[in-house]
């Protein structure tokens, strides 16, 4: 995630709490998600777009905060 920034986000998630906390629980549900996709019941459908939106809610709001930074560069 955010390669291209990668030197941006390790320095965003050793100084900044909330960034990290954010990364993390990206990490974690992105792990979840692959997790119940390998997994071959249909009852998860649900529970997994519930997933994958969180999870795109936290990549857009980590994004905004890289935005936000004097050394992120478009």
């Amino acid at each position: 995630m955010f390669s291209e920034y990668s030197t941006l986000v390790d320095q965003l998630k050793a100084d900044d709490s909330q960034f990290l906390k954010l990364f993390n629980e990206h990490e974690l549900l992105d792990k979840e998600i692959q997790k119940k996709e390998r997994q071959p019941s249909s009852e998860f459908t649900s529970e997994l777009k519930q997933l994958k939106k969180r999870k795109l809610e936290l990549k857009e709001q980590l994004f905004d905060i890289l935005k936000e930074q004097p050394a992120y560069k478009h």
